[in-house]
């Protein structure tokens, strides 16, 4: 029997009901394919030949990849909400109602409403395929899993780990699964057809089964007698980890206790109410919104180029600081073969140190095993001068933000270096176009800006100058991908996008210290905000030199409206504050613990006291009109891609949609008005772009036009 997405086969007593939607990658629960499964579990429900029933995807590396988001996005109101999810739980219950055992075939992603199916089966197998991942990771929309998995999961693993899993939003591999209960069996990807064939003879066999059974998670005594301590400290957890900035993770905890005593329909009914209530939320949209440009972004025809890749497989690094140990781990950790560039033996060791303690974390994560470890450390060498760079594929540069320091660089590696082979640079604001104007072949010459630390920020920008070749960009935007990165095209400016937009807010809020606001003050707000630190916080913890040479290149570039703060100028060149790694800055640091450096104060003019709508208008919308600054010149693609970039590069708050969906949501024509009382007040930084002037009497948003 073949309906659009389900094709059923029944032999010998055993039904198979093959997912697969046409002209699709993956597989997910829509409107019709619940319909359609509806149908089936109706009519299957009666056939009185099945004695067993497999669900299986057709879709290579996906079982079902969940509920269909832009079908979630249109929901925006409560009952119909309610009414949708309820109705997909009661489809999905019917299979744990059918009259045999029921087995979900788990060979990819498993997420979701998917994993949610696949709870609702009397076993699940799944297979050792790097592409399975198991999991509810409903929580990183801002709503909750709504088709029973709240309840269905805890039962089946008990609520410490289950709560573990979906406010995590971790996804689990098939072997990990296996451990933690998720799961019956794992099985080689190759041998799947085998190993299912014995699980489902196994399962009609009344011992064999009691024995599989058997094996199931078995509640402990504290979550049978106090299962309150369980979401006390998770509750707890999520406080510290979000601040209460994202309601969806406190709505799941809230399920675990209020249904604890509710019976499996109740329970049900709750859940989908609960899940209505996260769904209209702006916190979901703005989620949402956030998901849909990261795919746009990774989607984007620029980024997914046609263009013959050159081969990438001998790097190298030139600069042994944070910068360039970080890139040199994340060389290695890709197996790509590093040589190292440092100004002394002394220097390269303890890059090295450095690169070795973070694939250390690793290995105390369980992320790589000590002989894992041992290989990737072994795909790096170092030496103090350039000679055995002939063999480098690729050579990125990470020495001090000088022009003529690095355009001396660049003139050595040429010398050293193939034709065709590419340099980049991982400058963090100076013009591509100049570094690369006095080189014999510029046309290999890119920017590929990391930002700090290497390990953990996910944003690469990737800046060609007026004459990098296709395939130079089409190359490097491939290997940030393979890094696990977010590339973003920019094109070149001073500050390129994220420190461009990012700097005068730092700037406007030294300014406002200045005039005698507290740095203490400021922070505060910006966290309350829901950025992940305050200015100075992080003005500290990237450094202060590397924030004022960026700052003075910056005003060099855009003249009075980027000037550099008087008490950012004398922080660096009189007081020679450096920040966290010299335990001196904005804060005095003392291990985990800071305070105020009274040396900042003596700066102050006076004290003033600003209103708090004050302070956030100057520190944020500052970045807004940058923003529109750089849409206007083209410098990137569109809000879309902006606001992900400074997501990944600032971690702007995701719950806000990102920087220019805040300003979408804040009102443009409440934000000209407010840069207008601004500029009247404080000069010029604050005249509006002309394309936000142009927009605001349009009464139109940055964001429209954009699905």
């Amino acid at each position: 029997m073949k309906t659009h997405n389900f094709t059923l086969t029944i032999e010998d007593g055993i039904a198979t009901l093959v997912f697969d939607i046409p002209d699709s990658k993956v597989n997910i629960l829509n409107h019709q394919s619940m319909e359609e499964l509806n149908n089936h579990l109706d009519a299957l429900k009666k056939n009185t030949e099945v004695k067993v029933l497999r669900f299986v995807s057709a879709k290579k590396d996906i079982f079902i990849a969940g509920a269909d988001i832009t079908e979630i996005r249109s929901l925006d109101d409560c009952d119909t909400a309610y009414d949708v999810v309820r109705h997909g739980q009661i489809i999905l219950e019917k299979i744990a109602y059918l009259p045999f055992p029921t087995i979900a075939v788990i060979d990819g992603a498993c997420l979701g409403g998917g994993f949610e199916l696949a709870l609702r089966c009397t076993y699940r197998i799944a297979t050792e395929n790097k592409a399975t991942k198991i999991g509810l990771p409903e929580v990183n929309l801002g709503v909750i899993p709504g088709f029973g998995g709240t309840q269905t999961l805890q039962k089946l693993i008990g609520p410490s780990k289950a709560l573990e899993i979906i406010l995590g939003a971790k996804y689990i591999n098939g072997a990990k699964a296996l451990k933690l209960g998720m799961v019956d069996a794992c099985v080689p990807q190759g041998y799947l057809d085998f190993k299912l064939a014995a699980f489902t003879q196994s399962i009609l066999n009344p011992i064999e089964q009691e024995g599989i059974l058997k094996k199931r998670y078995q509640h402990t005594l504290i979550e049978r007698l106090t299962p309150w301590v369980i979401t006390m400290v998770a509750h707890k957890t999520v406080m510290e980890k979000t601040k209460g900035h994202y309601p969806a993770p406190l709505a799941v905890i809230e399920i675990f206790k209020k249904t604890n005593s509710m019976d499996s329909t109740r329970a049900l009914e709750f859940e989908a109410r609960t899940f209505a209530e996260m769904a209209v939320t702006p916190e979901s949209k703005n989620l949402i919104s956030v998901y849909f440009a990261l795919e746009a972004v990774k989607n984007e025809k620029a980024l997914v180029s046609k263009e013959a890749l050159l081969p990438v497989k001998f790097t190298s690094v030139i600069g042994g600081g944070a910068m360039g140990g970080g890139i040199v781990w994340l060389f290695a950790k890709m197996d790509l073969l590093v040589r190292l560039y440092a100004r002394s033996f002394d220097k390269a060791a303890q890059t090295l140190q450095h690169v070795a303690q973070s694939f250390e974390f690793l290995k105390k994560r369980r992320r790589l095993n000590a002989r894992e470890v041992d290989m990737k450390l072994s795909l790096i060498s170092y030496g103090t001068d350039l000679s055995s760079f002939g063999h480098s594929d690729l050579a990125i540069e990470a020495i001090v933000e000088d022009m003529a320091t690095k355009k001396e660089t660049f003139k050595a590696l040429e010398a050293v270096m193939r034709d065709d082979a590419i340099i980049a640079t991982n400058t963090s604001s100076l013009s591509i176009n100049l570094l690369s104007s006095d080189m014999q072949h510029p046309e290999r010459f890119i920017g590929m800006h990391f930002f700090n630390p290497v390990e953990q920020m996910p944003l690469v920008e990737i800046i060609p100058s007026k004459d990098t070749k296709p395939e130079v960009i089409a190359t490097i935007v491939s290997l940030a991908k393979k890094a696990g990165k977010t590339p973003i095209v920019v094109n070149d400016c001073p500050g390129f996008l994220v420190n461009r937009i990012l700097l005068p807010y730092i700037n406007e809020c030294a300014k406002m210290v200045h005039q005698g606001e507290g740095v203490e003050r400021i922070d505060t707000l910006i966290e309350a905000f829901g950025m992940p630190m305050g200015p100075f916080v992080l003005a500290d913890t990237v450094g202060l030199d590397v924030g004022y040479k960026v700052a003075s290149v910056l005003h060099q570039g855009y003249g009075e409206r980027m000037e550099v703060s008087n008490l950012l100028d004398r922080a660096y060149n009189e007081l020679h504050l450096l920040g966290k790694k010299a335990k001196r800055g904005f804060y005095i640091h003392d291990g985990k613990k800071k305070t105020l450096n009274p040396d900042i104060q003596a700066l102050q003019l006076s004290k003033v006291h600003l209103s708090d709508e004050e302070v956030m208008d100057r520190a944020m919308l500052i970045m807004v009109n940058e923003a529109a600054y750089c849409l206007q010149e083209g410098i990137v693609k569109n809000a879309q891609h902006l606001d992900v970039a400074m997501i990944m590069g600032t971690g702007f708050p995701p719950f806000r949609g990102g920087l220019l969906k805040y300003a979408d949501t804040y009102g443009l024509e409440k934000i000209l008005h407010a840069l207008l009382r601004l500029r009247d007040k404080y000069g010029m930084r604050f005249e509006p772009a002309p394309l936000l002037q142009e927009l605001a009497h349009k009464g139109s948003t940055f964001y429209k036009g954009i699905k």
